[in-house]
Parts: structure tokens; C-alpha cells; sequence
């Protein structure tokens, strides 16, 4: 009877006395929020943000894990009898305080800690230098992001591209070169013609950014460069502050295909002719009237490749298995119904136009 009496003495003051002190697990540390790997992505809405996503879901069912919380509670010391021990009385004649001892346990919150955490990005040369600066372990990058890097890398002593290798290639996106219609005389008609002009070239961390200036140094060609994003570069080119913009999407890009009938009538898209050296870097793509109903002809330009990688600096056998799991995850399930349509292009096998060093335990999963 002292027994079942001093159990429930013990479950009395458990109760009374609990206290929660809960933390999501692993929270704060690198913005994982207990994730295993941490990917960069696109802007929110974007087609690489959404692939992300999809990637996060892939995981999901698969690898992630219960989200625990720690509950902390004080509970009586009980002796050798289970009788509940006390603290040495100061009075005489009356009993000491109960002796108590504080506990612990994880508990579930009925959540579920994802394998990746995606984060949003300002553009592909913002994911470099998160993936560079190992912020990251995994990113989206345009390929010509990673060759315009290690040209600059030649002429700098530290090389921030060289520890990049590729987990998977991701399809293409075209280079639209926006200009006004040409009015008689004035105007810009062919690539050539942007010489001595003003050509937007996106903000300064945007892939957009860094093909411009690849293509312009590798064409040696001779326009004005001015930073400035999609949403502005618009609104410039027709108060005539610039003559031109630069923008890489997948086409049709959706701000381009549906822009008012009175704009839509006044733009076109300037062919980029075909270059021995670009060819190493893109793919030569058409962009037709049937992308954009407001083009009278189709237009030759080129596409740029978007990759997946993730950065050999400071990288544990861990972080290598996780990569894996993800790219298996990823090949298993791409083709399921309802996610992005880009995931199509994604074939698991080594582009050989990529002149890039891949991911050794990557190639194990193609």
C-alpha cells in the first residue's frame, strides 16, 4: 500500500511541477532547421524555386525525419523501496522537503523535419557565391556562370570556381535580347548593332548578369553595360535610357508572352549569330513566333544550361552520402505526376557539351 501511495504522490507532483522548455530540433544551426542538406535556389515563383520544392517533397516521404521537442519536468527521488526520499529536515519532529531531480524527453510535435531546406535566391550568380562560400550544399547555377568565374579565376590569386563539380544537369533556358522595333533608319536590327549602345544586363547577382558579360567578352564586343533588373529594364527601354536589355528565361517567359498589346506591337527580340566560342558555352536554340505571337520572324539565339552542384571545400562523408540520397530520391521520382514539367529534361546521363568536372558519387547514381 506505501508503494502504490508513494507512486502516486511521485504522478501528483510530476504533474503540478511539469514545465516545457521546446525547441524545434536542430534549430539555428546554419538555417537548416534540422534539415540534413541545404539547397539555393531561384526567386519565390520561379521555376528553379519550384523544382526545389519538388525536391524537397521527393525527400520528404522518404528521408525526413519526426520533429521532437524536449519536455523538462521535475520528479521525486525515489529510494532502493521506491519510497520518495527527502532533504535532511532543519525542524525536528517535521519532514524534510521531497528531493526531486529534473528529467528529460524528446517527444514528437506531430511535424516532420525535412531532408532539404530550400532557400530562395536573388539569381544564379547570388548561388554561386553561397555554394563558393559553402553557405550551401547544394545549388542552382547557370553554366556559364561557372565558366565566366573561372576565367576571372586566371587572373586572381584565390579561385573561387575550382572546388565546384556538377551533381546534374537541369535542361536550358534562352537569352532574349529585347530591343525596340527599329523606326526608319534608328534602331537596332542585328547583334552587331549594339555596339556603342546602352544594354541592360540585369542586377548584379543574376545569372542574366554574368551571360551578358561572358558574351561580350568573348564576342569582344562593344555595348555600354548598365545594371539594372527585368521589371526596370522594361520601363527603360521604352523612356529610350537604354537601347536594349539582356534576359535569360525558359521560354515563353511569361512577363514577355503576356505584356500589354500597346508594348507587345513596339518589341522584338535581336538574333545572336553563331559564334565558335559560345557554341562551347550554349546551345543553339530558335526562339518562333509561336513562343511570342508579337514576333514577325523567328529569332536565332542561344540557351543556357542550368546545372545542379555542390562544392568539394569542407565537405564530410556525411554531407556525400546525403547528395546521394537526394539524387536517388530525385531519379526515382522526377516523372511522377504533379511536379514541375522542366523535371522532362532531366535525363541522368553525363552531358558531354559540359566541359566541367562532375560529382564522382553523382555518376554512381546515373
Amino acid at each position: 500500500m506505501k508503494k502504490t501511495l508513494t507512486y502516486l504522490t511521485a504522478l501528483l507532483i510530476m504533474f503540478v511541477t511539469f514545465n516545457t522548455m521546446a525547441y524545434a530540433q536542430g534549430e539555428g544551426e546554419n538555417d537548416r532547421g534540422g534539415s540534413k542538406l541545404t539547397i539555393v535556389s531561384g526567386f519565390k515563383g520561379g521555376s528553379n524555386y519550384q523544382m526545389a520544392l519538388d525536391m524537397q517533397k521527393m525527400t520528404r516521404k522518404l528521408y525526413g525525419t519526426t520533429k521532437m521537442e524536449t519536455k523538462t519536468y521535475q520528479v521525486p527521488v525515489l529510494g532502493p523501496k521506491g519510497d520518495t526520499l527527502r532533504e535532511k529536515s532543519e525542524e525536528p519532529g517535521v519532514p524534510g522537503p521531497v528531493k526531486m531531480e529534473e528529467k528529460t524527453e524528446q517527444i514528437s510535435t506531430g511535424d516532420t523535419v525535412d531532408f532539404l531546406n530550400v532557400l530562395t535566391s536573388e539569381g544564379s550568380y547570388y548561388n554561386f557565391l553561397k555554394i563558393t562560400k559553402s553557405d550551401v550544399d547544394i545549388s542552382f547555377i547557370q553554366y556559364d556562370v561557372l565558366l565566366y568565374e573561372a576565367m576571372q579565376d586566371i587572373k586572381r590569386q584565390y579561385k573561387k570556381a575550382e572546388s565546384i563539380r556538377v551533381l546534374l544537369p537541369l535542361g536550358t533556358e534562352q537569352i532574349h535580347i529585347i530591343t525596340l522595333k527599329p523606326d526608319g533608319k534608328k534602331g537596332i536590327t542585328t547583334f552587331a548593332d549594339l555596339k556603342g549602345k546602352k544594354v541592360g544586363i540585369g542586377s548584379s547577382l543574376m545569372g542574366t548578369n554574368v551571360t551578358a558579360k561572358y558574351i561580350k567578352e568573348v564576342t569582344g564586343s562593344k555595348w555600354e553595360d548598365v545594371e539594372i533588373p527585368f521589371d526596370k529594364a522594361i520601363k527603360a527601354l521604352f523612356n529610350e535610357t537604354i537601347d536594349a536589355f539582356f534576359y535569360v528565361g525558359a521560354k515563353p517567359v511569361k512577363d514577355l508572352a503576356s505584356i500589354s498589346v500597346t508594348m507587345r506591337d513596339k518589341i522584338t527580340i535581336v538574333s545572336i549569330p553563331q559564334n565558335e566560342k559560345l557554341d562551347r558555352a550554349y546551345q543553339r536554340v530558335t526562339i518562333t513566333t509561336e513562343d511570342y505571337k508579337w514576333l514577325s520572324e523567328n529569332v536565332e539565339t542561344y540557351a543556357v544550361k542550368s546545372l545542379l552542384v555542390t562544392s568539394l571545400a569542407g565537405q564530410t562523408p556525411e554531407i556525400e552520402a546525403d547528395i546521394v540520397k537526394l539524387l536517388e530520391a530525385i531519379k526515382a521520382n522526377k516523372d511522377n505526376p504533379g511536379y514541375h514539367s522542366n523535371w522532362k529534361n532531366v535525363t541522368f546521363t553525363k552531358d558531354e557539351t559540359i566541359d566541367w568536372e562532375y560529382y564522382p558519387a553523382a555518376l554512381k547514381v546515373y
